[in-house]
């Protein structure tokens, strides 16, 4: 008789989806972050626990024992017989000072969803879900009334998330070269509402509600190549995303709090636009217990201009670099052993300067992977710190730290197996 092994579970793709919905609904708050209200808001990466443990690395690693989003071409490193199920969740503390202030914020959220398997021999496939940006601040200042010599509180407030859906297919044309293209759909809403506090004049206040609406597809493309150098196993990856506009539907209402509306307007904006990244990776292997990966890239935000007062885009060149250790992978090993442990840091500059300064990030950070179903699958945990922005020409310095966990269910779903 013969009886094909069961695929991942139906538990474990339940809670996929249930994790997919807070990035995929609107306004979720993903970031406390006050320069999210710049232009597309702060740039989400495509880290998972492995990646970010590593100082954020990834463009030359292969997705044998987790799915490596950074690279399209690493889904060829899917062993032919592997069902691979990604998620994973993420909080993050952070403190921001400023002119001797300070104040306090946490969020936490679901994070990604990815899916991969290898089709026959040369192509492998995946899909998923993350998050591609987020904005999430609140200003509370005062404005002056025209004419009185009087000053009313304001408060600013901005939600939204633009997501990525995307699926990925990995061609191996010869061997140890692969070849990948990440086909993404943007969508998501950002949402800005100011509240102008009329009352110390006596008069309704007012409520002004800025809406953007983005959708576009997106492209990936990326490439892997792996040789041997004594007892070494090198590979270099490297990756290329084009530019792209994104279409842009720009709603704004004005209304009082006794719900009278003063203007509606709705109009499509060509504003938004990513620009082209290029990014390059190596990773070396000792082929027993050691990994170490380099990555270097950027973006050219240089190219374009949101027309914000005080604001011009940069290009975001990026360095990150991370180590792993991997003591055996010997199953009947005890478990610490079996245990990945990470370390890493990452500099990079963001592609927004204000006041004549393009703000700066480091993080240093270090994790571990715990083997589970016969070192088949496993939970991985990282541990990120860092630093952005300045306290300079009345800018806000951010300090976080930042847990990311995340589950890597592996499954085979292509073997048959005989029983007599």
């Amino acid at each position: 008789m013969n009886k094909r092994s069961i695929p991942v579970s139906l538990f474990a793709l339940t809670l996929g989806f249930l994790f997919m919905q807070p990035i995929a609904g609107k306004a979720q708050n993903n970031t406390r972050s006050p320069y999210s209200m710049y232009g597309l808001g702060e740039l989400r990466s495509q880290l998972n626990p492995v990646n970010s443990a590593m100082g954020g690395a990834g463009f030359a690693l292969s997705s044998n024992n987790f799915i490596n989003t950074l690279n399209p071409a690493s889904y060829s490193g899917i062993d032919s017989l592997n069902f691979i199920f990604d998620t994973g969740v993420d909080g993050t503390y952070s403190t921001f000072k400023s002119q001797g202030e300070s104040a306090s914020l946490q969020n936490a959220n679901f994070s990604y969803l990815a899916l991969g398997w290898r089709i026959n021999s040369k192509i492998s496939a995946g899909f998923g879900l993350n998050p591609f940006s987020s904005t999430g601040y609140e200003i509370n200042t005062t404005a002056e009334i025209e004419g009185v010599n009087a000053e009313y509180p304001l408060s600013i407030i901005g939600t939204g998330d633009i997501s990525r859906a995307y699926a990925v297919i990995s061609y191996e044309p010869v061997k140890s070269l692969s070849i990948g293209l990440k086909t993404s759909f943007l969508f998501g809403t950002v949402e800005q509402t100011q509240y102008h506090d009329l009352t110390i004049i006596g008069s309704n206040s007012v409520i002004n509600e800025t809406t953007d609406y983005f959708h576009n597809f997106y492209w990936e493309f990326g490439a892997q190549y792996a040789f041997d150098v004594k007892n070494y196993s090198i590979t270099v990856g490297a990756i290329y995303c084009p530019g792209q506009q994104l279409v842009n539907r720009h709603d704004v209402t004005t209304y009082s709090s006794s719900g009278s509306i003063y203007d509606e307007s709705s109009e499509y904006e060509d504003n938004f636009n990513i620009p082209e990244e290029f990014g390059i990776g190596i990773a070396v292997s000792n082929n027993k217990n050691l990994l170490y990966a380099l990555d270097a890239g950027f973006q050219k935000w240089s190219d374009y201009d949101y027309d914000l007062s005080g604001v011009t885009l940069k290009n975001n060149p990026y360095f990150r670099t991370g180590l792993e250790f991997t003591p055996t992978e010997n199953f009947m090993a005890p478990l610490y052993k079996r245990v990945s442990y990470r370390i890493g840091f990452q500099y990079a500059k963001s592609y927004l300067q204000l006041r004549g300064i393009q703000l700066d990030e480091y993080n240093v950070s270090c994790g571990f992977g715990v083997p589970i179903r016969n070192n088949k699958s496993k939970v991985d945990v990282s541990f990120e710190a860092g630093t952005k922005g300045t306290t300079s020409k009345q800018l806000i310095q951010e300090n976080f730290v930042r847990l990311r966990m995340g589950f890597s269910l592996k499954d085979l779903w292509f073997q048959q197996r005989k029983i007599n």
